[in-house]
């Protein structure tokens, strides 16, 4: 009975200061697992598209990352996923995800935790041969110049 509790206090917590529309999308931005980037997600179409518009660097005059064709990674779309087939679970969301620094694309599938944390699962053939990462709601400020404050650790800086 008490895991019962334990369950719902965890879906409580994981929807307080979110809208009833970001509780079952993961549109917004996410910072990544490592910290370094700020992925937005919104629609584009009839898919979800994640596009860079923060990066975290070492030091406020160092420049921004390139990705592997020598262009700025800040404004490359490096997620695209559809809505998966209804199969009574969690909602999910398949598609590609591009590591913006070797160009290398991967299966991508995604889904809100109770958390609401956004686990993105990518690999290439099967699932087992791939990686999960969490990424977590980032409510922080992202420049115009797409540097994150405080080397992106914060997650509310900025």
């Amino acid at each position: 009975m008490w895991r019962v509790g334990l369950v719902a206090v965890l879906v409580v917590l994981g929807m307080s200061g979110a809208k009833a529309s970001d509780v079952t999308t993961p549109t917004g931005r996410w910072i990544t697992a490592n910290q370094q980037a700020v992925i937005q997600i919104a629609p584009c179409g009839a898919d979800l598209c994640g596009q860079i518009v923060g990066i975290a660097t070492a030091h406020p005059g160092d420049p921004l990352p390139l990705d592997w064709q020598g262009k700025p990674q800040c404004g490359e779309t490096i997620l695209q996923t559809a809505p998966a087939a209804d199969t009574g679970g969690p909602r999910t969301w398949v598609g590609r995800v591009l590591d913006p620094r070797s160009g290398a694309i991967y299966q991508a599938r995604m889904a809100l935790d109770a958390l609401r944390h956004l686990v993105l699962h990518g690999y290439i053939g099967l699932p087992i041969f791939g990686q999960t990462q969490t990424w977590t709601p980032y409510a922080g400020r992202t420049r115009s110049n797409c540097r994150l404050a405080f080397g992106g650790k914060t997650g509310g800086a900025g």
